[in-house]
C-alpha cells in the first residue's frame, strides 16, 4: 500500500518549517491587478495567461455598508419582536441576480395564464389584471378599512377610518345600529336604525325580522339560540352567508379585489354603478347550489342598498341611446355609495340628511290646515318607498358624520 500524501510530503517540507509569504510583497500587491505568470498546459507552444487564482476581497466601503445593513436588520427584528409582529420569511431568491438590469421586469412563475375561455361564462365577466398597479396588494384583505383605488385608505371623511380602526369592517357595517355601544344588537335597535335612515314602517319591521331571525343564532356566544334574538357584533363573522359577493371574508375583512370584480363583471357600459337589473344579475351569478337562505339574504341586502342609495326602486330601461344612458348612470347606485355601505359610513350620511328632511317637513306641517295634515299623515307609497332617501345627492363632508 502506498503511503499517504501527508506522510510523503512530510519528508520534504516539515510542518514547523512551512514557507511564509514576504510581507513587503503582499503590501505592494493589488489583488485586482495581480496576474499569475504564464504556465505550461502540458502541450508544446500553449500557455494559459492572465489567470488569477487570488480570491476577490471585499472593498472596505462595501464591508461598512454590509455591516450597516446587518445592524439595521437586527434593529428591525428586535423592534418587531418587541411589538409582537410576525413576519413571514421568503425563501425565494431572485433569478435575475445582481447583474440584471434595473429596467428588466422579473416575471413571476405561472405568468401567461388565461383568465377566460371563449364560449364560456368567463368570457363575459372580466376580472381586472392591473389592479395591483392602482392599489397595493388588492388581494390582501383589509381588516379595518374599505379600501378601493379611489379611496386606498378607506373613508377618511370625518376621520371615520381613524375612529373605527379597532373594529373590523363587518363590525363597522353594523356599528351604526348599536347606539349604546355594548356590541349587542337588540331587534329594536335594528328597527330604530332603519327608521332613522328614512325607511318606512313596513320595511323596518321586515328588515328587523329577517336580520335577527336568520343571524341571531349564529352570533350567539353559546350553542343554544338567544331567546331575545339578539345579534352579538363580536361574533358577526359567523353570520357570513353563501351566495354573496365575497367582499367580506370569513373573518369580516374587506377584500378590494372582490369589490372591483362587482363592477368589472356586472357594470355594463362602465358607468361607475349598478342598475337594479344588473344587481339582480349579480345575485343570480353569485348564487350557490342548495343555498336558498343565501339567495334570499343577498336579495334582501341588494334591495336595501338600492332603496338607500337612490329614489327609484325598479328600473327596466335597456335603451342604449345617449339620453337613456345618462339616465341609467344617474340612477344607478355608484361605487362610492356601495363601498360605504360595506363600512357603514353611508348610514351616518343618510341619517343626517333624513334629520334635515324631517325638520323641513315639520315646518311645512305647521303651516297646514287640519285636513291637509290628515291627508299628509296617510300612508303614501311614493313617500315611503322612493322619496325618503336621497343619499346620492349629498356631498361627502365632515359635518355629515354625526358619530
Amino acid at each position: 500500500m502506498s503511503p499517504s500524501y501527508a506522510k510523503a510530503t512530510a519528508a520534504f517540507v516539515p510542518a514547523n518549517e512551512l514557507p511564509q509569504p514576504d510581507p513587503a510583497f503582499l503590501d505592494g500587491l493589488q489583488p485586482a491587478n495581480r496576474k499569475i505568470a504564464p504556465r505550461s498546459t502540458g502541450q508544446k507552444g500553449t500557455t494559459t495567461e492572465d489567470v488569477d487564482y487570488t480570491p476577490p476581497l471585499t472593498p472596505p466601503s462595501e464591508t461598512a455598508n454590509h455591516d450597516k445593513e446587518l445592524g439595521s436588520k437586527k434593529q428591525h427584528s428586535e423592534a418587531d419582536s418587541e411589538s409582537g409582529l410576525k413576519q413571514r420569511k421568503s425563501n425565494s431568491k431572485s433569478k435575475a441576480g445582481p447583474s440584471a438590469s434595473e429596467g428588466e421586469k422579473k416575471e413571476a412563475p405561472g405568468a401567461g395564464f388565461a383568465q377566460s375561455i371563449k364560449g364560456t361564462v368567463s368570457e363575459q365577466r372580466y376580472v381586472p389584471t392591473d389592479l395591483d398597479q392602482r392599489i397595493a396588494q388588492p388581494w390582501v384583505p383589509r381588516a379595518n378599512i374599505a379600501a378601493t383605488p379611489e379611496h386606498p385608505y378607506g373613508t377618511t371623511a370625518g376621520n371615520y377610518a381613524e375612529l373605527n380602526k379597532e373594529r373590523p369592517v363587518l363590525a363597522q357595517h353594523v356599528a351604526f345600529f348599536d347606539k349604546d355601544g355594548d356590541n349587542i344588537l337588540w331587534p329594536l335597535d335594528t328597527w330604530r336604525g332603519f327608521r332613522e335612515m328614512g325607511y318606512n314602517f313596513f320595511w323596518c319591521t321586515f328588515a328587523m325580522c329577517v336580520i335577527h331571525f336568520f343571524f341571531s343564532w349564529f352570533t350567539a356566544p353559546g350553542v343554544l339560540p338567544d331567546p331575545f334574538f339578539r345579534v352579538f357584533i363580536k361574533n358577526g363573522h359567523r353570520s357570513k352567508h353563501g351566495s354573496d359577493t365575497a367582499v367580506y371574508d370569513s373573518e369580516g375583512r374587506f377584500i378590494p379585489a372582490k369589490f372591483e370584480e362587482i363592477f368589472t363583471k356586472f357594470d355594463k357600459g362602465n358607468k361607475g354603478g349598478l342598475t337594479f337589473r344588473e344587481g339582480v344579475h349579480m345575485i343570480h351569478a353569485q348564487r350557490q347550489a342548495v343555498d336558498p337562505i343565501g339567495w334570499c339574504a343577498e336579495a334582501f341586502e341588494w334591495a336595501s342598498t338600492y332603496i338607500l342609495s337612490k329614489k327609484k326602486l325598479f328600473l327596466f330601461s335597456h335603451s342604449t341611446d345617449t339620453d337613456a344612458f345618462s339616465l341609467l348612470r344617474s340612477l344607478a347606485p355608484g361605487r362610492q355609495s356601495i363601498r360605504t355601505v360595506y363600512d357603514g359610513s353611508l348610514f351616518y350620511i343618510v341619517a343626517h340628511a333624513e334629520r334635515q328632511r324631517r325638520a323641513e317637513r315639520q315646518k311645512k306641517r305647521a303651516q297646514m290646515s287640519f285636513v291637509q295634515k290628515l291627508v299628509d299623515s296617510l300612508p303614501n307609497p311614493y313617500r315611503g318607498w322612493t322619496t325618503e332617501n336621497r343619499a346620492g345627492q349629498f356631498e361627502w363632508t365632515e359635518d355629515k358624520f354625526k358619530l
